[in-house]
């Protein structure tokens, strides 16, 4: 009774979507790099909201570097597992969760570390172009 109740993992199930993305995997690395850029609009646009209201954008830019991440190099491990291995759908839609997360936990700790980086790389360039002219 008990085994009956208990269910095991397999790369059959993907959140009842498996027999689509099993049938087409090109679908699969499509969505892999098109969906970090369709959530980075919207997520823009909030954060430039939080902005104006002065609210604190810690979280809107865990959000963003995660995408920006995710895409870059979530976007290469689906296209490297989707050539080296069986184009298996499935296997590779949970392999881009296992990059979204990793990229999530990533961005999360390192947040301010990002965010002076890129200042940084601002002010830079701010002063380049400034002795440029």
């Amino acid at each position: 009774m008990l085994r009956n109740i208990m269910m095991g993992f397999g790369f059959k199930t993907f959140f009842g979507l498996e027999d689509k993305i099993a049938d087409y995997p090109e679908v699969t690395i499509f969505g892999a790099m098109f969906l970090p850029l369709l959530l980075l609009v919207p997520i823009a646009l909030i954060g430039w909201i939080f902005r104006k209201l002065k609210f604190n954008m810690y979280i809107i830019h865990v959000l963003l570097y995660t995408l920006m991440f995710t895409f870059v190099l979530g976007s290469l491990a689906m296209l490297i597992l989707f050539f080296i291995t069986d184009k298996n759908g499935v296997k590779l839609a949970y392999c881009w969760l296992t990059v979204l997360a990793g990229m999530f936990f990533f961005s999360m700790i390192n947040a301010n570390t990002i965010t002076k980086m890129f200042t940084d790389w601002s002010k830079i360039i701010k002063e380049k172009d400034n002795a440029s002219r």
